[in-house]
Order: structure tokens, then C-alpha cells, then sequence
């Protein structure tokens, strides 16, 4: 199980948290363009991606699509904010590609928060970590031209690159889709 090996990287899971884990969670398919939360709606359960893509983005004031973050295999799939504090999403979590996950309803997150004794640090150290990376990420944008906001960004996301459309990469990067083409082509040429 998938997330079994996810957290037994922090903390060892029992036999009993194994079993309990497995009896109440669930495999989802998404297609591609396929929605798992909508902006405004209330988060009621996060995911771990076991196959694909999902991205997230909101609206700008200018009505632009803009892409905040991706998440990919053995990442969890969700709206943390959402989840945790009952509030709408603040924007659209989107399957870019053909996507598998294993549901966690809310139900089973209190459920093993009561059941599992590390369940909660264990998920706070694994967002903290996603947050690190991403903010890290973000951070080294600041100073940086288009060429080499797409070079950091086939550094740090080597695994979906070539997994995902070129307008969703220069969303997040903040670049039109014109431009990222024609730095993928002076690149190439390297």
C-alpha cells in the first residue's frame, strides 16, 4: 500500500493501523480535465496520488486561469485549508492527466487522528515539507528570468515536465505559453 510506505518513511505503522487504514479508505480513477475539488466548495476528503497529475489554480482579477501547484505521485491531493479549517477552496484541483488516488474521507481522517497515535504529526511533517519545497521554489523565482524559471522548474519537477501541457507550465511559471516555446527551443538547441 502506498500509503503505508509513505508514512512508515516517518513512523511505523502497526499491523492494526495497517488494517484499519485499508478497511476505510477507497482507489478513485480520475480521467484527464476531470475535477477532484471545486473552487468554493468545502473539502471533505484529501487524496494520495498513486498515478498522474492534478493541478491547482484559481482566477486572477483579470479572469486568468493561474496555475498555483501541482501534485504528482506520492503527493497528497487536496486543499489543506479547506480540509483542516472547513472552509470553501479557494480554487480548482483539476486531473491533468489520467489520475488514480487513494481517497481519505474525512470520516476516516478522524477516525485514525483517534485511532493512530502518529497520524496527525506524521501528515504535518509530510505538509510541511510541500510547503518547504514549494515556497523554496517560489523563492527562487524572484530574481530570476524566464529561461531560468523554466530550468529550475524542470530541476525541481522532473517527474511531470513531459507529463503535462506547456499553458499549465508557463501559468505557474508566471510566462506566456509563446515565450516558454521559445525558450524550450533555445534550450533545445544547447
Amino acid at each position: 500500500m502506498q500509503l503505508q510506505n509513505l508514512f512508515d518513511s516517518y513512523h511505523k505503522l502497526s499491523e492494526e493501523e495497517i488494517e484499519l487504514i485499508a478497511k476505510n479508505i477507497s482507489l478513485r480513477q480520475f480521467k484527464s480535465n476531470e475535477t477532484f475539488l471545486k473552487a468554493g466548495i468545502r473539502s471533505n476528503e484529501i487524496g494520495l496520488v498513486t498515478s498522474g497529475v492534478f493541478r491547482y489554480y484559481f482566477f486572477d482579477n483579470e479572469a486568468n486561469e493561474v496555475t498555483s501547484f501541482f501534485m504528482s505521485e506520492n503527493e497528497f491531493v487536496g486543499n489543506v485549508s479547506s480540509f483542516f479549517e472547513y472552509i470553501p477552496s479557494s480554487g480548482t484541483i483539476e486531473a491533468i492527466t489520467e489520475c488514480e488516488i487513494i481517497i481519505i474521507p474525512r470520516k476516516s481522517w478522524e477516525l485514525f487522528c483517534a485511532e493512530i497515535p502518529h497520524w496527525e504529526n506524521t501528515f504535518q511533517k509530510i505538509i510541511n515539507e510541500v510547503l518547504i519545497k514549494k515556497t523554496n521554489f517560489q523563492r527562487s523565482l524572484i530574481n530570476s528570468d524566464a529561461k531560468a524559471s523554466y530550468l529550475k522548474f524542470l530541476n525541481t519537477f522532473p517527474n511531470i515536465s513531459n507529463r503535462i501541457p506547456l499553458i499549465y507550465i508557463a501559468s505557474f511559471l508566471g510566462i506566456t505559453p509563446f515565450s516558454l516555446s521559445r525558450i524550450r527551443k533555445v534550450i533545445a538547441t544547447l
